[in-house]
């Protein structure tokens, strides 16, 4: 039988997917919780089109991210924060913290969870990489000055 998914089913399909399934399981499990419907021919075209919408904006968000990179590209941002004598933090610079400083330096507003990196506890020159997913990295540099 094949069906219509309304929603993402792990083993099944994607949002949008027409798939054959028995029409048991389509009767008991996936029509009961709303995650499917019959394929009807206007519901098939309905999934179609909703498919190409999806697939457009999958393309525009990896254009964005493509800018978004482009534009950190290279970047060199600068952070003070108190130290002792040895060049240790007193508190560790962490990812909200990069999330300011490419807001205010770079101008980007990035949520935390593209930042991939280990607590900055020291005083120099540190990589942190920026991940938007799909193989889409760049590094940038985050100068600890001491205050």
């Amino acid at each position: 039988m094949q069906v219509v998914l309304n929603q993402t089913i792990k083993g099944l399909g994607y949002k949008g997917d027409i798939v054959t399934v028995k029409p048991g399981y389509f009767r008991n499990f996936l029509l009961p919780k709303g995650e499917a419907d019959a394929a009807t021919p206007s519901r098939v075209k309905v999934a179609e089109a909703r498919k190409e919408k999806m697939v457009m904006e999958k393309e525009k968000v990896l254009e964005n991210a493509k800018d978004v990179l482009k534009k950190v590209k290279g970047t060199t941002l600068e952070i003070k924060a108190k130290a002792n004598d040895k060049g240790k933090l007193f508190a560790s610079i962490s990812e909200p913290d990069v999330v300011a400083l490419l807001k205010e330096q770079a101008k980007l507003d990035l949520a935390p969870e593209f930042i991939k990196m280990d607590h900055l506890k020291e005083v120099g020159d540190h990589e942190v990489l920026i991940s938007l997913g799909d193989d889409m990295e760049e590094k940038v540099i985050v100068k600890v000055v001491s205050e």
